[in-house]
């Protein structure tokens, strides 16, 4: 299958390439300006850092031997629906006439997709060119993380 789509790149016309990527990209610049507003420059940071996640987290995974495309395929629905669920809040900014429920949103989110890109360069071995203040922030994160979907036995001290 892929020694057809190929060879089938191979025979096209490196002018109907470039322009149908800069169709698929003004197609996707203008709806997003459409849908976003004047979170057009927080969603467009957001979509950059969902992509080095993707990218990231691919490499941390091949690096490790822990790759799957399974894994490849859920991991661009996760980052699909982070782009949606943006979408829909800052919507819904715009029904309640609060613009700061959609810039909120799209900030806790990229955060998110920040400390997922530090953990991924840490995974792939790279931790060290991570200032070691930040490692140790994304220490105590994970441990409140961990804290939280720990199921506490009974009896057990808080």
């Amino acid at each position: 299958m892929w020694e057809k789509f190929i060879a089938w790149l191979n025979g096209m016309d490196p002018g109907v390439i470039k322009t149908s990527i800069l169709a698929i990209a003004g197609g996707f610049t203008s709806l997003i300006g459409t849908l976003m507003g004047e979170h057009q420059n927080l969603f467009y940071w957001l979509f950059a850092f969902v992509v080095v996640d993707y990218c990231t987290g691919t490499f941390a995974a091949a690096k490790t031997g822990t790759w799957s495309s399974a894994c490849g395929t859920k991991g661009i629905i996760k980052k699909f629906l982070i782009l949606f669920i943006a979408i829909g809040f800052h919507g819904i900014d715009q029904i309640l006439q609060e613009p700061w429920i959609g810039a909120w949103a799209i900030g806790a989110m990229s955060i998110n997709e920040i400390i997922s890109i530090l953990e991924n360069i840490e995974k792939a071995g790279f931790g060290s060119i991570i200032p070691q203040r930040i490692r140790d922030m994304l220490d105590i994160v994970k441990t409140k993380h961990e804290e939280k979907i720990k199921p506490k036995l009974p009896g057990e001290s808080i």
